[in-house]
């Protein structure tokens, strides 16, 4: 555990909101600019990739506003508990999807954009539990002030095994809300979005259609847009089911793309896997 980062967590706590996320965002911007140069890089890339026809002066406040948004996200952690009360959330569509929920088996589809992290307290102020696989990260503090975050809002913690996917069948078949991020990057490549790629079998889209499939779940994407400084709107998307006509694993797995792919376009500056390769899986 990096000593100077467990003392800055604490202070930010007594520091306004708003002071907080701006110190996240420029430690971030300051360190790849003059530390870790490829980031920017590879998010450039990326962002020439799904816009060609973007200008440079586009592109640049693209990455810089990603670069920003990374930052800002993980100082909030510190004060993660103070933003619904200080009316820094705003709902789009949660009354609605909050109202189906406990009625039926559901799957909410989380995307990396955003703050992610405000749909813990976000829940728990719609009255609505959940467990979510979670990746434990390899810092020892940050494992503990996510862990510790999450749980704070009441949000179950499942593995990432066979373990957690048994319990999470469980939750489901009991009419439960199991959260699942999609959209993902293992060793520095990007699974999810496919992004013109064809679809695979090996992340976590294709345990959201498997889990779907066992249950007949109801799918809520569902995502966080920052707005301003640390304020965001928690979206919740109208639920979707599997399609009837679909012929296997490969056609669910499209299909289920097809939700997210488009939001997330729309939202690269403010994605966390902007920097991760797209190269094509093999």
């Amino acid at each position: 555990m990096r000593v100077w980062e467990a003392v800055l967590h604490r202070v930010m706590r007594y520091l306004p909101i708003e002071v907080t996320s701006a110190i996240g965002g420029f430690i971030v911007r300051m360190n790849v600019r003059f530390n870790r140069t490829s980031i920017a890089s590879n998010a450039r890339r990326n962002v020439r990739r799904h816009d060609p026809e973007a200008s440079e002066a586009q592109v640049n406040r693209i990455v810089w506003r990603f670069l920003d948004n990374v930052g800002r996200l993980m100082a909030e952690f510190s004060v993660l508990d103070k933003l619904i009360p200080a009316h820094r959330v705003t709902f789009s569509g949660g009354e609605a999807a909050s109202q189906r929920v406990g009625q039926m088996p559901t799957i909410a589809l989380v995307l990396h954009l955003g703050n992610w992290e405000v749909l813990g307290p976000g829940l728990q102020k719609l009255g609505v539990p959940v467990a979510t696989f979670y990746e434990p990260p390899p810092d020892i503090f940050h494992r503990k002030v996510a862990e510790d975050t999450r749980r704070g809002f009441g949000m179950r913690l499942l593995t990432p095994d066979r373990h957690g996917v048994h319990d999470a069948l469980a939750l489901l078949k009991a009419n439960g809300t199991v959260a699942i991020f999609p959209d993902e990057a293992r060793r520095g490549r990007t699974m999810a979005p496919l992004f013109g790629r064809p679809p695979h079998d090996r992340g976590n889209l294709a345990i959201a259609a498997k889990l779907a499939r066992r249950t007949g779940a109801q799918i809520i994407v569902t995502y966080s847009r920052r707005i301003k400084g640390a304020r965001f709107q928690l979206r919740f998307e109208p639920p979707v089911s599997l399609p009837v006509g679909a012929k296997n694993l490969l056609d669910d797995i499209t299909f289920l793309n097809s939700q997210i792919e488009p939001i997330i376009l729309r939202n690269l500056d403010q994605w966390y896997y902007l920097d991760d390769s797209i190269e094509p899986l093999v």
